[in-house]
């Protein structure tokens, strides 16, 4: 497992990478697991992860939804219907009234028991009421927890608003092998209510996700965004604020020596 700054770490360069940030693949399957229809409803299918499916943290989900304003939402719930985290992504529908795909990640905070449950819906626009309800009961491979730096910004500890000073929260999680793509998940979905009480927050745009990670023999971590960053960004001060959170959360990790954000794909859109 990867271990912060303060510790040795004597694993070689490929082995690193592959821990930091994990080989892209979350759903452990049992053969069986491959007969299993993607659940679904009338306007939400989930493709991935299969119902039954043993699963690591972050999870990566994957299907297609006719929803209003391309909105889809989630969560995830403990045995217990507790819920453990939750949030919203977007399809790509072309048009009102059209199907269009998802694919975001999720992060699984410290549990008791393995067992969860994936949820995702549409929130009706007339009540915020759940419609369309897919239910998928999943197991992770592992339910021992781990902490995990954050960083935002705080106007209490930085009263001048200097830009590039941010913060740590710790947060718990269930035990990754893809520490790095568990926080940057984590980071961009923001601080959570306890921690916006204490004056916590994020410049990053709401709506933004990962859409790729990767860490060079060398150090360099490339971490390409999509979604609600891709529009206009502009501000020397703003810009350089977005990078701080990235680059200091990431920079957590020994491996990591320098970071790279590209944004679909393209260099230079992050910078001053």
């Amino acid at each position: 497992m990867l271990r912060l700054k303060h510790m040795k770490n004597l694993f070689i360069p490929v082995f690193l990478a592959l821990i930091l940030i994990g080989a892209g693949c979350v759903s452990v399957f049992n053969v069986d697991n491959f007969k299993v229809a993607p659940a679904s409803s009338e306007n939400v299918t989930v493709n991935l992860p299969l119902t039954g499916s043993v699963v690591t943290n972050p999870i990566h989900v994957v299907g297609e939804a006719r929803v209003f304003e391309n909105v889809i939402s989630w969560r995830i719930k403990d045995d217990s219907g507790k819920i453990l985290n939750s949030g919203t992504s977007e399809t790509a529908a072309l048009d009102m009234g059209q199907f269009g795909h998802f694919d975001f990640w999720l992060t699984v905070p410290k549990v008791s028991s393995p067992n969860i449950v994936l949820e995702v819906f549409q929130a009706s626009a007339k009540d915020g009421s759940d419609q369309d309800l897919v239910s998928i009961p999943l197991t992770l491979d592992r339910n021992d927890s781990t902490e995990i730096k954050l960083y935002f910004h705080n106007d209490i500890f930085d009263p001048e608003i200097t830009c590039t000073k941010v913060f740590p929260v710790i947060r718990k999680f269930t035990v990754t092998d893809s520490i790095a793509r568990a926080a940057i998940v984590s980071l961009l979905q923001g601080p959570n209510e306890n921690e916006q009480l204490q004056n916590y927050s994020t410049v990053i745009p709401f709506r933004t996700e990962l859409k790729d990670i990767s860490l060079s023999d060398d150090g360099l971590l490339t971490v390409d965004l999509k979604g609600a960053i891709a529009g206009p960004i502009g501000g020397s001060c703003y810009v350089s604020a977005i990078a701080a959170e990235i680059e200091e959360t990431m920079k957590q990790f020994e491996s990591v020596k320098s970071v790279k954000v590209l944004i679909d794909g393209e260099e230079n859109r992050l910078e001053p």
